[in-house]
């Protein structure tokens, strides 16, 4: 296990003892060999790399030939602190690029496919909600849904992984007033297949042409378990303040474990089969069903994704390799919802 930050930017967000004896906690936590690099500040005999993606993945690619494999990364800090990779679009849409953490999961070029479970603590610019990452009291049992109308079908096929496929709840007639955030309170998992903004903090239903608001982060503090979203900009937090976030918001919560979701926009169909999306995070739900934390889920979930659609097709088109590198996993990846043999 690593711990990948900034000493630099950690001490201008709050005291660098404090967060250090956290991660020590942390560590003690973890039934294996644990390390902090600082990539401005790393162990002998590894020298300082500065702050732009490429180097500090080198950096990381560098411990492990001096010391050991890096087997669990957890980014310590948001894109200020350790910034998200701007990769090239594979697909024809308005993203000029696509943020992802894929190349820190991977040892080599091939980015696509990863090699280490990654997870990232954001800062948000709070230490306070940094730190209460490493801090979460979940109890849960159950599972909730909400899905935009105009993909109800598709949805469904995902939902029925974690729960009845008839409780999904539909936006609309589901809107932002209807929202009970009781909903969200006890679960194991959330899953969301809603319209997403990296501009607006809210998530949208749709029915035909009426995109009416079906959530807001002031309706996430009963939030628990783990949130599966597949809404555009769902995990989007690029100077975002925890309130201009439903990805932030989530994570708020003393129960919300981790949010996996996408940076950019995202694909999925409006009926069965599953595939981009629906697929990513179906595999991601299973895997978890199965007792994997959350950053082994994620990782299995994009390896199973890929390796299934070569065996089909042959080939990865354009809006799969965008799902490979836009879902990020925001939260500790040692986290589970089951031991390992899927039980409670």
């Amino acid at each position: 296990l690593v711990v990948l930050s900034s000493r630099k930017k950690l001490a201008q967000l709050g005291d660098i003892k404090q967060i250090e004896t956290v991660v020590g906690n942390y560590f003690e936590r973890f039934d294996g060999t644990s390390y902090l690099i600082y990539h401005d500040s790393p162990p002998f005999p590894l020298d300082p790399v500065s702050d732009d993606p490429e180097s500090i993945r080198s950096l990381l690619n560098s411990f492990e030939d001096k010391f050991l494999p890096i087997d669990y990364l957890t980014i310590l800090g948001g894109d200020e602190i350790i910034p998200f990779f701007r990769l090239p679009n594979p697909c024809e849409d308005d993203d000029e690029y696509v943020l992802s953490d894929n190349p820190y999961a991977s040892r080599d070029d091939e980015y696509l496919i990863p090699e280490r479970a990654v997870g990232r603590i954001p800062s948000a610019g709070n230490i306070d909600f940094m730190l209460g990452q490493f801090d979460k009291e979940y109890s849960g049992d159950d599972a909730f849904g909400l899905s935009a109308k105009v993909w109800q079908e598709a949805s469904r096929e995902v939902y029925r992984i974690i729960d009845d496929p008839k409780d999904l709840e539909i936006a609309p007639p589901i809107t932002l007033d209807q929202f009970d955030p009781d909903w969200l309170k006890g679960k194991r998992y959330l899953y969301f297949n809603l319209h997403g903004s990296d501009i607006s903090p809210y998530w949208y239903g749709q029915d035909g042409s009426n995109f009416p608001r079906a959530l807001g982060p002031s309706l996430t503090t009963m939030a628990s378990g783990v949130v599966g979203s597949e809404a555009c900009y769902g995990a989007y937090i690029v100077e975002k303040k925890i309130e201009e976030s439903l990805a932030l918001s989530f994570l708020k919560s003393d129960r919300c474990l981790g949010m996996v979701g996408s940076t950019t926009i995202a694909y999925g169909p409006f009926v069965p089969p599953s595939s981009e999306a629906d697929r990513l995070i179906k595999y991601f739900f299973q895997y978890l069903e199965m007792g994997l934390d959350l950053g082994m889920a994620l990782k299995s979930a994009k390896v199973d994704f890929a390796r299934r659609k070569m065996r089909w097709k042959g080939f990865l088109d354009e809006d799969d390799q965008k799902t490979l590198i836009q879902f990020i996993l925001l939260g500790d990846p040692l986290r589970r919802v089951r031991d390992e043999r899927g039980m409670d």
